[in-house]
C-alpha cells in the first residue's frame, strides 16, 4: 500500500504505571509491529497517561514519581512519550473520557500543521461521531486513536458494573483497541463469547507476545518492599529514580488503604472485590491431582498423613457474601476453610495442614485469583482460575507445585 494511504496512528496507554515497567513500553513495541505489519497503518506516537493522585487506589505513590519515572523511561525512545494531563486532574477521569480528550488533542494538533477547511472538517467530524458502525473507526483524514491495553483490561469489559457500557461501545466501536496478549488469556475467546465485542472486532487488534513476559507491578513493588533488585524488570532510570527517592516501602504501600472508592473509580482487582465471577461461585468435584505429595513433603507434612491424603477424594465450595470470600475444602478426612476479602492481608492459621501461622494476601492478577502466604515456609500461596468448565488450583511451597484440577458438581 501506497504510504500516503495509510491510516496514521496514535496509541495510547492508561493506567497507574506504578511503577511504569519493562514490560509497559514492551507493548508499544509489539503494538507498532503488529499494526504495520498489516500494511494499513503506520504508527506515529505512543502516550503514556497516568493516572491522577484523585484515584484513591492502595498503595498508589504521588503522581509527580509516576510522572518523573515515566518521563525518564521514554527519554531513550523517538516515538513513545509520556503526558501529563491526565494525572493533573483535580478529581479522577474515567478511561473513555481520557481517551476523548487525547482523540480532540491529536485532531487539534494535524489541524495546526495541515490547511483544513474548518467549516468542512466540523461538518464531517460530527457524522463520524454519530456513526457507530460495527467495522467503523473514529478517525479524522487517515489519522486514528487507539487505545493500547493489555487481556487483563479486555476481559475486565466483562465483569458487571466495572464499566459503563457506553465507554466501551465508544472505546472500541469508535477509536479501537488494541490488546496485547499475556500467558493464558485467550482475548480471541473472549471476543467471541461477548455480543458487544463481537459486534466491533473489526475494531480491535490482538498482538501476540511469543516471548513470554509477566513482569507486574504489583510483583515489583513487593520486591522493592523487602530489598530485593527490581533491576531489568524496570528501566535503570527508574531503578535509581526509585532508589534516590526511597520509593515503595510498607508504609507506601498502605496508602489509602482505608478509602472506600466509587465502583466506576476501582481498580480492576478492587472491582472484582465486588462480584465474584458467578462461573467460580460453586461446587467442585478434583478430577486431578498432580505432585500432592511433592506438595505435603514441602509442607512438613508427614508421610503417614501423605498417604491418606494421596487416597481421598476433595471437594471445593466457593462462597461469597458481600466482599467476604469463603473457599470450603472438604473431604471425608479432613476439612480447610479460608475466608478474605481481596486486597486485604489477613492472618491465617493452616490448621488441618501443616498447622502453622501465616500472613495471607489475595489479589487478582489477571483471571487468576492469587494468595500469597508469608511465613516459616519460602514461597507458599496458590492461585484458582477457570478454563472453559473446569476450575483450576494451583498449590505451591518451597519450589513444589501441585496441580489440581475440579469439575463442577452437577448434582449441587
Amino acid at each position: 500500500m501506497d504510504g500516503q494511504n495509510l491510516t496514521k496512528v496514535v496509541l495510547l496507554a492508561c493506567g497507574s504505571f506504578n511503577p511504569i515497567t519493562n514490560m509497559h513500553l514492551r507493548m508499544f513495541e509489539l503494538a507498532r509491529d503488529h499494526l504495520e505489519d498489516t500494511g494499513q497503518y503506520r504508527v506515529m506516537k505512543g502516550i503514556i497517561s497516568p493516572v491522577g493522585d484523585a484515584y484513591k487506589k492502595k498503595g498508589l505513590i504521588e503522581a509527580r514519581h509516576r510522572l518523573e519515572m515515566a518521563r525518564l523511561s521514554t527519554d531513550s525512545s523517538d516515538w513513545i512519550t509520556f503526558d501529563p494531563w491526565e494525572s493533573l486532574q483535580p478529581e479522577w477521569v474515567e478511561t473513555a473520557k481520557v481517551v476523548r480528550h487525547y482523540y480532540k488533542e491529536m485532531l487539534e494538533a494535524e489541524q495546526n500543521t495541515d490547511d483544513v477547511d474548518t467549516v468542512k472538517h466540523a461538518k464531517k467530524r460530527r457524522i463520524e461521531e454519530n456513526r457507530f458502525g460495527g467495522s467503523s473507526h473514529h478517525k479524522k483524514d487517515g489519522l486514528q486513536l487507539m487505545l493500547l491495553c493489555g487481556a487483563d483490561v479486555l476481559e475486565s469489559f466483562g465483569v458487571p458494573n466495572l464499566w459503563k457500557q457506553e465507554d466501551i461501545v465508544e472505546i472500541v466501536g469508535r477509536y479501537g483497541l488494541v490488546c496485547v496478549t499475556r500467558s493464558g488469556s485467550d482475548p480471541h475467546k473472549f471476543i467471541h463469547q461477548s455480543d458487544m465485542l463481537w459486534k466491533y472486532r473489526q475494531n480491535i487488534h490482538v498482538v501476540c507476545e511469543w516471548v513470554t513476559n509477566e513482569i507486574s507491578a504489583t510483583q515489583v513493588r513487593r520486591s522493592l518492599r523487602r530489598g530485593r533488585s527490581v533491576r531489568y524488570l524496570l528501566p535503570d532510570s527508574v531503578v535509581h529514580y526509585i532508589q534516590e527517592h526511597g520509593l515503595y516501602s510498607t508504609e507506601s504501600e498502605q496508602k489509602n488503604a482505608g478509602v472506600v472508592l466509587a465502583p466506576l473509580q476501582r481498580s480492576q482487582e478492587e472491582k472484582k472485590v465486588i462480584k465474584m465471577p458467578a462461573s467460580l461461585c460453586d461446587t467442585w468435584d478434583i478430577i486431578s491431582n498432580v505432585n500432592l505429595d511433592g506438595y505435603m513433603t514441602a509442607l512438613g507434612i508427614s508421610p503417614c498423613l501423605r498417604k491418606i491424603a494421596l487416597k481421598v477424594k476433595m471437594k471445593k465450595v466457593i462462597e461469597q457474601q458481600g466482599d467476604q470470600y469463603t473457599i470450603k475444602t472438604t473431604s471425608k478426612v479432613k476439612n480447610y476453610t479460608i475466608s478474605f476479602r481481596v486486597g486485604q492481608e489477613f492472618e491465617e492459621f493452616t490448621k488441618g495442614l501443616d498447622n502453622r501461622h501465616v500472613k495471607s494476601l489475595v489479589t487478582w492478577e489477571g483471571n487468576k485469583l492469587v494468595c500469597e502466604q508469608i511465613g516459616e515456609k519460602n514461597n507458599r500461596g496458590w492461585a484458582h482460575w477457570i478454563e472453559e468448565d473446569k476450575l483450576h488450583l494451583e498449590l505451591y511451597c518451597e519450589g513444589e507445585v501441585c496441580k489440581q484440577i475440579f469439575k463442577k458438581n452437577a448434582n449441587e
